[in-house]
């Protein structure tokens, strides 16, 4: 753990504090730090910051102003809290690299010593722009581009040489160490060969020397956490998880039981509208994460990640606003801001969740998590046709009286369970209801101690 970077708020203090105010009730004191147990992060005040993320890559270069204005409007109603974007776009936008009217970011086309004053204004005021509404900008300040390709600038960057890519670091560096909501995210899409790591080590580098204030993590190809690549680097504070695999849990699993251990989160996975995604499986790599000891998701979306630009997968971001999986997201950030999510640890073990969890590594895995104090409990069933599905759970998990009752993550309706408030004592059998309402059967089983030990 890399102390600069950590403040000195224990759990204890937090958990007794209560549970998270709400967006409403008070936006974000930025900038985000890493609590002392380095398991989550917390604002200026030492609030806990629960990542609920968008991935708008093209944000700075492809909606207007305007446009801009109505997706953040949008996101900061439906509680998202970080936004991940592309500070400079190679491809995905209508006059890539250059923004839609017309402003490059470099005056010499792929020179990245040539930086170009109006394009990074603008930038800036994209940054602000969220900012005043208490949201995170998760700031890539080079993509990479996948494989190496024409998606990002790692062509162009090679041609640049260290000295340049150093020089570009520090410039946007200085240029944004500023803006509080800024955390950075160096990479992109790509693991570079050994030869070619400092296309990523000079970018962090620069950086590092002008902005000592602000989180940075990497953005590695799929299934390469960054502790993995970047362990031995100082200016690495966080890690992440970024995987395709259906138990996406696993990938998860792993990174909260790493030796040593960097707080971390889910980067990415599949995209609604992308690689025949159903909302469940929207669902459940959103609520996976919070009960596999990370600190927060990120979601995504085709067409609003590139806001209708990408003509092979084109389509109406304005429409997609409002699609099942931001739904499901905002219900997801009203349920979590009301609770202590950041006390969860993962049940691996099965001493909550004794019985019917189902199969380590399948997808009928019941990922579950309690918090330390005993005040909450999760269990997240994911989808399997539409019947009940029985966990024999333990309540001497939980600190006291248990209320028990099944939230549905597809409308937000909880249903309580017959004999509840249950004895903290004993083992009871609870089935969960079958069809949430939307023809899945995925439901979150939300145990609650009426009162603190």
């Amino acid at each position: 753990m890399h102390g600069s970077m950590v403040w000195m708020v224990s759990a204890s203090l937090l958990a007794a504090a209560g549970p998270v105010a709400s967006a409403e009730e008070a936006a974000p004191v930025f900038p985000l730090k890493i609590s002392v147990d380095g398991r989550y992060l917390i604002d200026r005040r030492g609030t806990p910051f629960p990542v609920i993320g968008d991935s708008p890559w093209s944000l700075i270069v492809e909606p207007t102003p305007a446009e801009a204005d109505r997706y953040l409007d949008d996101r900061k109603a439906k509680g998202f809290t970080m936004l991940l974007i592309n500070l400079i776009e190679h491809k995905f936008s209508s006059r890539a690299p250059a923004k839609k009217d017309g402003a490059p970011p470099f005056a010499a086309p792929g020179d990245f010593s040539t930086p170009n004053e109006a394009y990074f204004r603008y930038a800036e005021e994209v940054v602000r722009k969220a900012a005043r509404r208490g949201l995170a900008v998760l700031l890539c300040p080079a993509y990479l581009g996948y494989g190496g390709g024409d998606e990002g600038f790692f062509q162009e960057m090679l041609k640049n040489g260290p000295e340049k890519i150093r020089a570009y670091g520090r410039y946007v560096g200085r240029r944004f160490r500023d803006h509080a909501n800024i955390v950075w995210i160096v990479g992109g899409d790509f693991t570079p060969p050994s030869e070619h790591r400092w296309t990523v080590d000079e970018v962090a580098a620069g950086i590092r020397e002008e902005d000592k204030n602000h989180l940075m993590t990497v953005h590695n190809a799929p299934e390469t956490p960054p502790v993995s690549v970047y362990g031995d680097q100082p200016w690495l504070d966080m890690n992440n998880v970024y995987s395709y695999r259906p138990d996406l849990y696993t990938a998860c699993y792993t990174e909260d039981s790493r030796s040593p251990r960097l707080p971390y989160f889910l980067a990415e996975t599949a995209y609604e509208g992308e690689h025949d995604s159903a909302p469940e499986r929207i669902r459940r790599q959103a609520y996976w994460p919070f009960l596999s000891g990370a600190f927060g998701q990120l979601y995504g979306n085709s067409p609003m990640w590139h806001f209708g630009s990408f003509r092979e997968r084109a389509g109406d971001w304005k429409a997609a606003l409002n699609s099942t999986g931001a739904k499901d997201i905002a219900r997801l950030s009203a349920f979590l801001r009301k609770r202590k999510w950041w006390l969860l640890r993962p049940d691996r073990s099965h001493t909550l969740v004794t019985g019917g969890f189902g199969t380590p590594g399948e997808m009928d895995y019941v990922a579950a998590a309690r918090a330390e104090d005993g005040s909450l409990a999760l269990a997240y069933i994911p989808s399997g046709g539409t019947e009940g599905r029985s966990l024999t759970v333990n309540m001497g998990e939980l600190a006291s009286r248990v209320a028990a009752r099944w939230f549905s993550p597809a409308t937000g309706r909880f249903v309580d369970l017959p004999g509840s408030p249950f004895p903290n004592s004993g083992t009871q059998a609870l089935t969960s209801p079958g069809d949430n309402g939307t023809g899945a059967s995925d439901w979150l089983l939300v145990l609650e101690a009426r009162q603190r030990r």
